[in-house]
């Protein structure tokens, strides 16, 4: 019983891990790309500095991206090892060692690109991005204190103005 848990859990993680193809890749994309403008805004980035930063961010993911290939390749090796009637313990641990270690090295490699695009912004700037983490905090908080009941929930159309949409009429959820 532990062991299908365990495969069951490590099917639906490899199946997180793949990129999004198709219509989820583009809005993925446009979603990137208005998140850049909305921080442009908040932070006051300057066009050289977005340009840094795009830069920063692919040399990120072509590090990354064999990274990532490495985990999927150990993930699938433990689905098969796990298939067996009588799993190879010795093999299985290893196998999950080993995609730990990968995730760890990406966690590293994030600290070290987030070191590199701080040091892109300006004194003032990072003072404004420290603003924001701590409004993204609060913003955690609230959305915790509504869902125990706490707070009420904004409007419909307040939520949408708050995203930076127009209200929606007549569509019902």
């Amino acid at each position: 019983m532990k062991w299908k848990v365990v495969a069951a859990f490590l099917m639906a993680a490899s199946a997180f891990g793949q990129a999004p193809t198709g219509r989820q890749a583009r809005s993925a994309g446009e979603r990137a790309l208005r998140g850049v403008e909305t921080l442009k805004e908040s932070i006051g980035l300057t066009d050289a500095q977005v340009q840094q930063l795009r830069e920063l961010r692919k040399q990120q993911a072509d590090a990354v991206r064999p990274v990532l290939q490495q985990i999927r390749e150990k993930r699938q090796a433990l689905a098969e090892a796990m298939k067996a009637e009588n799993p190879d313990p010795g093999q299985v641990g290893q196998l999950m060692v080993d995609a730990k270690k990968l995730e760890q090295s990406i966690r590293q490699g994030h600290a070290a690109y987030r070191e590199k695009a701080q040091s892109v912004l300006t004194p003032e700037q990072k003072t404004k991005l420290e603003g924001l983490k701590q409004a993204g905090r609060k913003a955690g908080a609230a959305r915790e204190a509504m869902a125990a009941g706490l707070l009420e929930p904004p409007a419909r159309a307040e939520r949408g103005a708050a995203r930076g949409r127009a209200p929606m009429r007549g569509r019902r959820w």
